[in-house]
């Protein structure tokens, strides 16, 4: 599996986000990890019949931040980026987490022993027309007044490299990033005029009260 970030702290405060302005700077030319052989990624369609997830448990969704282009170049794409740190897949769904376990261990698979320190991201790009383009390596992530670019990118679909998206169609890539990163710090994800702005709250947020009642949980199944 991929390693989490240095900084081990648990989830345990959610510090105030703010939007930071990008620098000018140029983004490093990643590894986009062509040669990867990874198995195609489509995430688990929810089952709106089921009953109320039980307490503990997150969805897909939860630890996911989106961005929508509405006008200009990059109308018709949409980017969802999800968070793959240890604490959070712990906290979600049986079937989700089993899923990300299973896309991080062929991911680590795939990439040199000191990437697998990494901080990593499954981030997928979606069509809302006929055919949109993108750029995989304009998705940058903002962070305490920095700006970071991924490390090396991870293709999880077959189509990933051919840069286009069809109607409806979803292409994924574990994207990597600097191994300190701090969850629970301003994180921002841009691409190009795209933000994900103070969204990030809402995840963090998402996990506490997942922490919050799994403790609670298991504090109840341990009482005499």
């Amino acid at each position: 599996m991929i390693a989490s970030p240095r900084s081990r702290a648990p989830l345990a405060a959610l510090l105030a986000l703010a939007c930071a302005t990008p620098s000018g700077e140029s983004p490093p030319a990643p590894d986009t990890g062509a040669g990867a052989d990874t198995a195609a990624v489509s995430p688990p369609a929810p089952d709106r019949s089921e009953p109320p997830r039980r307490p503990g448990t997150l969805s897909w969704e939860d630890l996911t931040v989106r961005m929508v282009g509405e006008s200009g170049p990059n109308a018709g794409l949409r980017i969802d980026v999800t968070t793959l740190h240890p604490e959070a897949l712990r906290l979600a769904g049986d079937d989700v987490r089993a899923y990300f376990e299973d896309l991080e261990k062929r991911t680590a698979e795939a990439i040199a022993g000191e990437e697998r320190r990494a901080t990593p991201f499954l981030v997928g790009f979606t069509g809302f027309e006929k055919e949109v383009s993108f750029d995989p390596t304009r998705l940058r992530l903002r962070s305490e007044g920095s700006t970071h670019y991924p490390r090396t990118i991870v293709p999880a679909s077959p189509a990933f490299d051919r840069r286009l998206v069809g109607l409806y169609e979803t292409v994924y890539a574990v994207y990597l990033f600097e191994p300190d990163i701090d969850l629970l710090a301003t994180l921002e994800f841009r691409y190009d005029d795209l933000s994900t702005g103070s969204r990030w709250r809402r995840v963090v947020e998402e996990i506490e009260r997942a922490k919050t009642r799994d403790l609670g949980e298991r504090r109840r199944k341990e009482e005499p």
